[in-house]
């Protein structure tokens, strides 16, 4: 309803009504003079009360886009603003949203050459949606983003696969690939793919420092309203989204907030409403009843706490053939690293039962048996006789192994190296990381233990990342896939390629050639030979263990009992249903 124009007949009608009543009064005999009554004030409607809702997260975001910094706020802040043109639920089923429907080979959307095996992906628009400007989103927006993202040059599976994206109107775009992208549905989609505003953003600028970084335009829920650093973000109702009445929260606020203990006690006084990625002993308390909070957790589990040992030595980048690690090049060492590990304590004790032992990327639907490879032995005795053959022994008796015949280091030299962790998943992970150094200790390995900002570990080469730069010996961080298909995470962590930039253990050599040539071999619509495929790369996984899977690490948070909806999930981020929040006092 236009509230303007009720407005204006109202105050018409009100004019010539009193207009009329002058007229009769002017020429009618004047009565005896008498108080005038006082006129009672019209009762105003009781304003609706806004609702609001403050998320707790560590650290600043650093952009609306995951490509950059990687802390995983990027994209909470992503899917509060901005469209994509698909999306996966917390069940993994995919699902429209700036598209009208998912391309199927039944509804015609997807058509492969039997004879080339090339693929053509038609993907129609919604023609209802637009940005907070009055703009309407369309193709031009969709190619526009994809331009930006190629130039860039920032990899994916799909982008590999991509031979063009043509538009064929205002809303109609057309997919070429080269071969089945068993990824086509979130290529524009998921956690990690927004689209963004041609007429708005500035592509001269480049994708990670264009405008769009910190000012966006909005075809979602909520629009930016402030932003402070190191403080928090406001963002308010979209009055231009396409979906009305949602969202029905009028406000969200991301409060940053560093310290867990911090946030618990933010949280225990009613003054946030979800405690992003508590620690396991606060997790305890919100899973208890009548605190005022409650425990929410994903469907299925995604993050698997993993050991990333740099096979090279440190400062050779990914995918250049240079000098091998001294220590963690030998597979054996790695396995005796593994062996000499008691995971059970680390999630009982330390993580206090939450996890489940994992040894396997495929550990989660649809491969629920890890391929059928049994869970290694604790085993730390084992652990120091395989590091005896292969040529690490303490002959001196000072508690560090001296290379004795090893492969990689001089004779004579330390068993000793860097054993790095990020900071912001908090207490836990420190004592693991404790616990673990001891547990290396006690077979000859000495460890340095440092802890550093999540942002600088995984930042890009040039911005001081470690990781990518190789400057490193061992890390230890929770890892994992988004969506529902692992292809291109194998290809980013395992694939011996140059081009995989996050090839972190720095993995070269047959074997990992031998992976690189299954991961291509996914690229089929064959889905019985695909699950084949993925256990062939399990194997070969495990028996060269180029990263060493501990356990799982719940997707879990801390919620207020006032809000609802909101649904946690292994396949994309907490806020890819806030539209669907509501909050009852």
């Amino acid at each position: 309803m236009n509230y303007s124009n009720k407005w204006l007949k109202g105050l018409v009608f009100g004019l010539i009504t009193l207009m009329l009543i002058i007229s009769v009064v002017s020429c009618a005999p004047k009565p005896a003079a008498e108080e005038p009554a006082a006129e009672e004030p019209a009762a105003e409607e009781p304003m609706a009360e806004k609702t609001s809702v403050t998320i707790l997260i560590p650290d600043n975001p650093a952009e609306f886009h995951g490509y950059g910094a990687g802390t995983g706020f990027e994209e909470v802040i992503s899917e509060l603003v901005m469209l994509s043109v698909a999306e996966v639920d917390d069940q993994g089923n995919y699902f429209p949203e700036l598209a009208t429907e998912i391309p199927t080979v039944e509804n015609g959307g997807v058509v492969m050459d039997e004879e080339t095996w090339e693929v053509t992906v038609t993907w129609n628009l919604r023609q209802d949606i637009y940005w907070e400007d009055g703009e309407q989103v369309t193709a031009d927006d969709v190619i526009f983003t994809w331009d930006a993202v190629q130039a860039a040059e920032i990899w994916s599976s799909s982008g590999d696969a991509t031979e063009s994206v043509v538009k064929i109107d205002d809303f109609t775009f057309q997919v070429n690939y080269y071969y089945p992208n068993p990824e086509y549905i979130i290529h524009f989609g998921g956690e990690d793919f927004p689209i963004f505003a041609e007429h708005y953003c500035d592509a001269d600028q480049g994708y990670y420092e264009w405008n769009c970084t910190r000012e966006p335009l909005s075809s979602g829920p909520y629009t930016l309203a402030e932003w402070v650093t190191d403080d928090h973000l406001t963002f308010v109702r979209n009055p231009n989204y396409y979906d009305a009445p949602k969202p029905y929260i009028d406000e969200i606020i991301l409060r940053i907030v560093p310290d867990e203990s911090v946030k618990r006690a933010i949280m225990d006084e009613g003054d946030a409403d979800v405690h992003y990625w508590p620690a396991e002993n606060n997790a305890l308390v919100y899973q208890e009843e009548g605190n005022g909070t409650k425990w929410a957790v994903s469907p299925t589990e995604r993050w698997i706490m993993k050991i990333f040992p740099n096979t090279k030595a440190r400062g050779d980048t990914p995918g250049e053939e240079t000098i091998p690690h001294p220590i963690l090049a030998d597979k054996s060492v790695r396995h005796a690293l593994r062996m000499a590990i008691d995971v059970d304590t680390i999630i009982n004790d330390i993580f206090l039962g939450f996890g489940e032992p994992v040894w396997s990327e495929f550990f989660r639907p649809p491969f629920e048996d890890s391929c059928g490879i049994p869970r290694p032995e604790y085993d730390p005795e084992g652990a120091a006789a395989l590091l005896k053959e292969a040529g690490w022994e303490d002959t001196d008796g000072d508690g560090v192994n001296e290379c004795h015949g090893c492969l990689n280091a001089e004779e004579g030299d330390l068993m000793t190296m860097e054993f790095m962790i990020y900071a912001e998943y908090g207490e836990t992970l420190e004592l693991a990381h404790q616990f673990i150094a001891e547990a290396w200790a006690n077979i000859g390995v000495q460890t340095e233990l440092s802890i550093v900002e999540g942002a600088v570990l995984w930042a890009q080469v040039e911005d001081g990342g470690i990781e990518l730069a190789g400057n490193f010996d061992i890390n230890m961080w929770d890892n994992g896939y988004a969506g529902v298909d692992p292809t291109a995470y194998l290809w980013d962590y395992y694939y011996y390629a140059s081009d995989s930039e996050w090839n972190l253990a720095n993995w070269t050599g047959e074997e990992a050639e031998a992976v690189a040539a299954l991961v291509d071999e996914l690229y089929t619509v064959d889905e019985e030979y695909r699950m084949e495929v993925f256990c062939d790369i399990a194997l070969i996984l495990e028996e060269e263990l180029p990263a060493i899977e501990l356990f799982s690490t719940l997707e879990m948070f801390g919620l207020s009992d006032r809000i609802q909806g909101v649904r946690p999930t292994a396949f994309d981020i907490l806020t890819w249903n806030v539209a669907d929040w509501t909050v009852e006092e």
